[in-house]
């Protein structure tokens, strides 16, 4: 509930604001009354005050009219920019997910099959595949560690830093209501802008490794395995 109040505290109150003036203007307005209100409680709430009446009717107009401009103007081609932004960063996102993925699969020694790339899209798959061992004291995700080289390497840090300039791009281009979101996403940005220099040395592979198993599996040093897609879930809530 707080975080539905924070992300739409100006559209709640813009609404208020609306409903208060229809309110004021029916109240006011010199009209006849319908016929179905005479004789119930709501005449007698819809009773133009005794004095100021054409002032406020005046006023609570002016306010109706300004809000449908505003509206027009401003905040419904705010919502679609933002709409269209959401929808290509969540794109992006995807692709990234896929071309780590097949960098993955390739580390490993796996086929870089479609099917099983959009597969392991998933948290539990995912998790389940790369946890799958391989030798006797190994798993998949160790074995891509291993067959990471510096060419791999720095093909998933171009991934990260094509969809870190995206975030960039909106994060400036749209105003973000959630604080808490906001700076969600840039703490994003940051983790992502350091991955610039990762490498495929053993002292690089440590950051890059729990990033990657963080953003694919949904595990979170605090909470564990929360079963839930961090970054998508941000830009979600842009």
């Amino acid at each position: 509930m707080l975080t539905f109040l924070r992300r739409n505290l100006l559209d709640l109150l813009l609404w208020t604001l609306f409903l208060v003036c229809l309110f004021l203007m029916f109240k006011t307005s010199t009209d006849a009354r319908p016929e179905f209100i005479k004789g119930t409680s709501l005449e007698d709430i819809f009773r133009p005050f005794p004095t100021g009446n054409q002032i406020t009717f005046d006023i609570t107009v002016g306010i109706i009219v300004s809000l449908f401009v505003y509206l027009l103007v401003a905040r419904l081609p705010a919502w679609q920019k933002k709409k269209r932004l959401k929808a290509h960063l969540l794109r992006c996102y995807d692709t990234l997910k896929e071309q780590c993925l097949m960098h993955f699969l390739w580390a490993c020694n796996q086929p870089a099959e479609s099917d099983l790339i959009d597969r392991l899209k998933s948290l539990d798959e995912f998790k389940a595949f790369f946890k799958e061992l391989v030798s006797n004291d190994q798993d998949r995700w160790h074995a891509v560690l291993n067959g990471l080289t510096d060419d791999y390497v720095q093909s998933l840090v171009r991934e990260l830093d094509l969809f870190r300039g995206e975030l960039d791009y909106a994060l400036t281009a749209v105003e973000v209501s959630d604080d808490k979101v906001f700076d969600l996403l840039r703490n994003l940005t940051q983790v992502l802008q350091r991955s610039r220099y990762w490498s495929d040395r053993k002292d690089q592979l440590k950051p890059l490794s729990q990033f990657m198993w963080a953003m694919f599996t949904g595990w979170s040093i605090v909470q564990g395995y929360t079963g839930r897609d961090f970054v998508k879930e941000m830009v979600s809530a842009i």
